[in-house]
């Protein structure tokens, strides 16, 4: 059988292709375990008071701090009582200093649990949320 004069050189480029391919694909699996920031979601660090902790009643802010810097546009943190009152000041913000850092102003609290819900656009473009919980005791 002959096969016609293209196919042996078909044949070959595309074997000489493959590697390259692979060599590619290769360095780009690399370059994203090198670097997890490039694809990975915020994540909370750090809060003020901390997660299951207790807080004087005249804390004047409640903080949270990420492993990264998060984008303004959904960032909010709400201070909300046992009894489902809202207790912030609905003025959270990004510290300008440090953009992994959101705070909210709060007025002076009685004894009780209060939950602190957080959300923030991760610099990778995700959505996260969560909450977590302290306790204000009667002194």
């Amino acid at each position: 059988m002959n096969l016609p004069a293209a196919a042996p050189h078909r044949a070959s480029r595309r074997t000489a292709v493959a590697p390259r391919c692979a060599a590619l694909l290769l360095l780009g699996l690399a370059v994203c375990l090198a670097s997890p920031r490039a694809w990975a979601h915020a994540i909370v660090v750090r809060t003020s008071p901390a997660q299951d902790g207790v807080a004087p009643g005249n804390i004047g802010k409640v903080d949270v701090w990420y492993d990264a810097g998060i984008r303004d546009a959904f960032a909010a943190l709400a201070v909300i009582a046992a009894s489902g009152e809202r207790v912030d000041k609905r003025d959270a913000a990004i510290d300008r200093a440090d953009p992994a850092h959101v705070s909210v102003g709060v007025n002076p609290l009685g004894p009780g649990k209060y939950t602190v819900r957080y959300r923030a656009l991760s610099a990778d473009g995700h959505l996260v949320s969560g909450a977590w919980e302290f306790e204000v005791r009667p002194q």
